[in-house]
């Protein structure tokens, strides 16, 4: 009996595991942590939402979202136009620099966009 609620209650806490830092605190020293694969995952997964997030607020469904998307890609405005290997690069050298190693990974996005010449701006669509 005591070995079963044993099993139960490691099995209970578990499942309440601490889920990790929030994305929004992760910084330069997490992703030089970060495996290739893992950067490039994280990159893709930042592009893709920042890229929905620019095309959904005119989009009533999954269609106008996609519509959107492929206009804006289409047209060249993107506020995160290059391909995920080229911020991941970007993002590596930037974070070489140590006292860039504390700033958040979607500060350093910015960074490196406005670096290439992709400032953001409120008056983008």
């Amino acid at each position: 009996m005591a070995l079963a609620l044993g099993g139960a209650l490691s099995q209970r806490s578990a499942w309440r595991q601490d889920p990790g830092q929030h994305w929004l605190d992760v910084s330069g020293e997490q992703w030089q942590r970060m495996g290739p694969d893992a950067r490039l995952a994280y990159v893709q997964g930042f592009l893709a939402g920042a890229a929905v997030s620019q095309a959904a607020p005119g989009a009533r469904d999954t269609a106008g979202v996609r519509t959107a998307l492929e206009q804006l890609r289409r047209s060249g405005r993107l506020r995160f136009p290059f391909g995920a290997n080229v911020y991941a690069s970007r993002l590596s050298d930037f974070y070489w620099w140590k006292n860039h190693l504390p700033l958040p990974t979607w500060s350093a996005f910015l960074e490196v966009n406005t670096t290439i010449g992709r400032p953001i701006s409120d008056s983008q669509p």
